[in-house]
């Protein structure tokens, strides 16, 4: 006869192992889909390693073109010998690495990248960061490209003008801030509210070249 606690133990068990089961089931799939997908981790993975494959290749033709042994290149650069070959075999390296040895082999860094490289990111930008980046470029236009600050402008007045979010005012105030700060804006305070406006008294100067 079979113990009532043995049988909720066994039983507890098999949930277990079934829960087990299903869990890794899920996984093989999420994996098997990752995997199916051409902007997957594993594709990029092997897209990026063959790239590095490429750089490695092409910098030991430039340093076996000039003479150089893999001991020159390391006395030159403080790299050691080892992490120079493992660069020449499309081992992971650091920017720095890689511009030392491009000194050391006297070749600009962009004749290394004959071919065009891929530039699909490896996951897409979060919906919220490309709303900030929409609202940046509508905030630029404004500042740069209009009228609109002709007449001094309240944060609230410049969420209106854009459709955006009021929760986002604090933002918006510091966005305004870098503008004043650049000169294009100036602003004057008002009890607890500031209004902006253009600049016209000092040459502004912008945060970015286009």
């Amino acid at each position: 006869m079979v113990h009532s606690s043995h049988l909720v133990y066994r039983l507890s068990l098999k949930q277990i192992y079934i829960r087990i089961f299903i869990c890794a089931n899920k996984i093989q799939i999420l994996l098997f889909k990752l995997c199916a997908n051409k902007s997957s981790i594993c594709t990029m993975a092997d897209i990026n390693e063959n790239i590095l494959v490429e750089i490695g290749e092409e910098l030991r033709i430039q340093r076996e073109k000039i003479y150089y042994t893999l001991k020159d290149v390391a006395n030159m650069t403080g790299l050691t010998t080892n992490t120079v070959a493992a660069i020449e075999r499309g081992k992971g390296s650091s920017l720095n690495n890689f511009i030392l040895i491009c000194r050391a082999l006297k070749i600009q860094p962009h004749k290394i990248f004959k071919k065009e490289i891929d530039l699909t990111p490896l996951y897409n930008i979060p919906p919220e960061s490309k709303r900030r980046i929409e609202l940046t470029k509508e905030l630029d236009d404004l500042v740069y490209n209009s009228n609109f600050f002709e007449i001094p402008r309240r944060v609230s007045d410049i969420i209106q003008q854009l459709n955006a979010n009021k929760d986002q005012s604090n933002k918006f105030s510091v966005y305004l801030s870098g503008y004043c700060e650049e000169g294009t804006l100036e602003y004057e305070k008002h009890g607890n509210y500031k209004e902006y406006r253009k600049n016209h008294s000092s040459k502004p100067v912008k945060r970015y070249s286009e």
